[in-house]
């Protein structure tokens, strides 16, 4: 949800400056066979009934009409670029059209996620000021997780910022730059843009008074929930991904979702409880109570929990967040004081 609405985000925010903006349509899997082939056969086999009933055919079904939900809203909102791009070539010649190329924000810079598209890798070091990296996120807190061919690829680029303060530490240490600490595109555009997407959707079916879960990690903490639903008499209604599945005991598992339906239920409901970054966003700007879970352990290698915590802090909200359980046999709540 978050990667879909920043990427819109950045375009408003451009285009509110005056400028002609257009999103390139950058196929990620193109260079990765697995990534491609597996989604394919998936498809494949959903259309020709060869899996069983059961949870196979009901994982196909959530993402099929979770990509559809998804690509009626790049199709209404994203200023896409006509031509799908798949391979470096394509991106160099695209390349050409644009005054600017703005890679960010997102977690685009994880090392553990690596792509060297993200770093401007498809042009020539000599082309390389015309990108402006905005409000990257690397998700870690250490040099040492950023991969060598990573920290060239950085060094290349004239224009940095960062999303998160432990982020722009780092950069800071790998290219030697103070590098600034910008808001997420998210909080750079004005909420009548967010409230009239949200109102632009509906879900049907939903109490009068609900909690809203959303959960990208599988540590869940079920008995504060519990007491959340207990505390403001509402039910618990979970957002599902296809790909990020979570055992919430919750009134009901909403799945046929897209970024629109994901805004009108943050807008409505009386809390939110999530580990999301833009989860977290969303419910300050639509003024929603919310409590933010910690993802990650604090010495997970692979935290990403600096983003949240340099968010809260500018929120002034630090009382929002609850850590990481030590271990997935706990079942009580650590508050972060």
């Amino acid at each position: 949800m978050g990667s879909t609405l920043q990427a819109f985000a950045m375009s408003e925010m451009l285009a509110s400056f005056g400028h002609k903006v257009e999103i390139i349509n950058y196929d990620e899997t193109a260079a990765h066979f697995k990534w491609k082939i597996r989604p394919f056969l998936e498809r494949l086999m959903y259309k020709l009934w060869i899996p069983p009933t059961g949870a196979k055919r009901n994982y196909l079904s959530h993402r099929i009409s979770q990509e559809k939900k998804f690509n009626e809203f790049e199709n209404k909102y994203i200023p896409l670029s006509k031509e799908k791009i798949r391979s470096k070539r394509q991106l160099t010649q695209i390349s050409k059209k644009y005054n600017k190329i703005v890679i960010g924000s997102d977690q685009i810079w994880n090392p553990f996620l690596y792509d060297p598209v993200f770093f401007g890798e498809f042009l020539p070091v000599s082309e390389r000021k015309k990108i402006i990296a905005y409000a990257p996120s690397l998700g870690v807190g250490n040099s040492e997780e950023i991969l060598t061919e990573q920290k060239s690829l950085i060094n290349s680029l004239s224009f940095i910022s960062c999303r998160e303060e432990k982020g722009a530490d780092v950069l800071k240490e790998i290219t030697g730059r103070k590098i600034p600490v910008v808001l997420d595109p998210t909080l750079m555009v004005n909420r009548e843009i967010w409230d009239k997407i949200a109102d632009e959707h509906s879900v049907d079916g939903l109490p009068d008074d609900f909690i809203v879960t959303y959960f990208l990690g599988k540590d869940i903490h079920q008995m504060e929930l519990d007491s959340l639903s207990i505390k403001y008499n509402a039910k618990i209604i979970n957002i599902s991904m296809f790909n990020k599945p979570n055992a919430i005991n919750a009134f009901c598992h909403l799945k046929n979702l897209g970024p629109g339906e994901f805004l009108y239920l943050i807008k409505h409901a009386k809390y939110v409880a999530t580990d999301s970054f833009h989860a977290t966003i969303f419910s300050w700007i639509f003024q929603t109570e919310f409590k933010t879970f910690m993802r990650f352990k604090l010495r997970d290698k692979e935290s990403q929990n600096s983003r949240i915590e340099t968010l809260l802090s500018l929120f002034e909200v630090k009382d929002k967040i609850i850590e990481a359980k030590k271990n997935s046999k706990d079942f009580l709540s650590l508050y972060l004081k």
